[in-house]
């Protein structure tokens, strides 16, 4: 997986306390990247991870990436909801 962390995209942590724990990335700031759960790390304080603590999943959600891009609101039910969909999507390439 490349270090290109894009608006949307799903990264997992890989260091920290919340190792293993899926996020979406919700921002860029001052080479942290922002990133949000929609349940525990919400959009209005998202949590700052350093970037090589993480690792990209090649799967960026279009809707919340164009609308982080143009700088449009989006919910923490949508972040969840994706994640949810994500795991999912995980879970049938492994098992069929």
């Amino acid at each position: 997986m490349n270090k290109e962390f894009k608006l949307g995209g799903i990264v997992l942590s890989t260091q920290g306390h919340d190792k293993g724990q899926y996020y979406v990335v919700v921002g860029l700031k001052e080479g942290k990247v922002l990133v949000s759960d929609g349940q525990f790390k919400l959009l209005n304080k998202p949590k700052p991870k350093n970037p090589i603590h993480l690792k990209t999943q090649n799967y960026i959600d279009s809707e919340i990436a164009t609308k982080l891009s143009n700088g449009l609101k989006i919910n923490d039910q949508m972040i969840y909801h994706t994640i949810l969909k994500f795991k999912k999507s995980i879970k049938e390439k492994m098992y069929g």
